[in-house]
């Protein structure tokens, strides 16, 4: 499947269902735990059982951890995205990838008949897209790898796999690179 039948896929065919939900009154390490725990990387925040927003391991990264907070102290209510972005159960993927794009987010709520049926994230689709698309690299010699994305020769695989990562999947995110996702 190439990405472009990929896009017309229904958004639910990249969507998570294990959804974790955490009162708006649990601190930041009770979320990272229940995350951790549960191998998700967001939580809907909710407010008498209602969702009103989401935290994800970048919002505790950044405005927690890189913002001097007190994960045992600040609450995810401080810390959250509000309102949660959603897009319909019967969307196709292009248009969540699209909306994803346009509101320079990565997550959205799936939702069935105004309830939260599951996750999809950005890298989700594409990922899923390419799944049986990308090759492996090239090995040209022991010392040389050629990236699959833009056919540039690196000395080793090391080198090959932080190149990838920055150039082609994470676009340097953590290493300053000014490019959006």
């Amino acid at each position: 499947m190439d990405l472009n039948q990929a896009l017309d896929e229904p958004v639910t065919k990249y969507m998570s269902k294990n959804v974790l939900y955490l009162p708006e009154a649990s601190t930041v390490v009770e979320a990272a735990r229940s995350m951790q725990k549960n191998g998700i990387a967001a939580a809907i925040v909710t407010k008498n059982g209602k969702p009103v927003g989401i935290v994800t391991e970048r919002d505790i990264l950044y405005k927690v951890v890189a913002g001097g907070m007190d994960p045992r102290k600040a609450k995810v209510s401080e810390i959250m995205s509000s309102p949660i972005q959603t897009i319909e159960d019967d969307s196709k993927a292009g248009e969540a990838l699209a909306k994803m794009t346009r509101l320079e987010i990565r997550r959205l709520a799936v939702m069935h008949e105004g309830k939260i049926v599951g996750l999809v994230v950005q890298k989700g689709i594409v990922a899923g897209s390419l799944k049986e698309q990308v090759p492996l690299p090239e090995l040209l010699s022991p010392n040389e790898f050629r990236c699959p994305y833009c056919d540039q020769v690196l000395e080793n695989a090391e080198a090959l796999s932080k190149h990838i990562d920055r150039l082609h999947i994470g676009s340097g995110l953590l290493q300053g690179d000014s490019r959006k996702w």
